[in-house]
């Protein structure tokens, strides 16, 4: 079986998914049901993006293990010490947490850096204008991600204010993260990475509009 064959029915699978997300969470009767489906939303969109990943081989699963342990570390450290992100402290909603970090962390740098390296690959643009532009995009992320992570308990801020230092630090692991897969030589195939971004940030667009 060819899994290509059956991207179609991914990509709509991927934004029904999205859209019944924002619809439960707007819901105050559901949101808290929801919450907590959002470590096997995570899993199952993770899942379901590298079933499309190709091709596979050593220098591919090498990378992903790298950047997935070395965002998991950097939270890790930023939740420790506050160096680094700036003083903040994870919720419930994200599942699991060693030392106050949620496991799923490190997937959830991974997926993000690979869909938006994936979108920028073929950009004819020298090497170092397309890392930056794929660090803004990680930002740009971020800044609709971030009010949405404080209401639905993924973390929360020291006296509720998002520090710059936490986008500085979004933009700056962006850069060496993105600058590993380009170093490398790094190129994937993959039918459905562009669509599961574009649904990741519609989904919190939509909600910083309607929590």
């Amino acid at each position: 079986m060819n899994i290509n064959n059956y991207q179609k029915h991914f990509k709509i699978f991927i934004v029904l998914i999205y859209v019944v997300g924002v619809v439960g969470l707007s819901i105050p009767a559901t949101r808290d049901l929801f919450q907590t489906l959002t470590p096997l939303n995570l899993l199952v969109m993770s899942g379901v993006l590298f079933l499309f990943h190709q091709p596979w081989n050593l220098k591919s699963i090498g990378l992903f293990i790298t950047i997935a342990l070395a965002g998991f570390f950097a939270e890790l450290a930023g939740v420790q010490t506050g160096l680094v992100f700036g003083d903040y402290q994870y919720g419930q909603t994200l599942g699991l947490k060693i030392a106050g970090t949620p496991l799923l962390i490190g997937i959830n740098w991974i997926i993000l850096i690979y869909m938006v390296f994936h979108l920028l690959q073929d950009l004819q643009v020298h090497r170092i204008l397309k890392i930056l532009l794929g660090a803004l995009i990680m930002v740009s992320y971020d800044l609709l991600l971030e009010p949405v992570a404080i209401q639905l308990d993924f973390w929360n801020w020291q006296g509720g204010a998002i520090p710059l230092q936490n986008y500085v630090a979004w933009f700056v692991i962006s850069v060496i993260f993105l600058s590993l897969l380009s170093r490398s030589s790094y190129r994937s195939e993959n039918k459905v990475s562009n669509i599961l971004l574009g649904s990741q940030f519609s989904f919190f667009l939509i909600l910083n509009l309607t929590l």
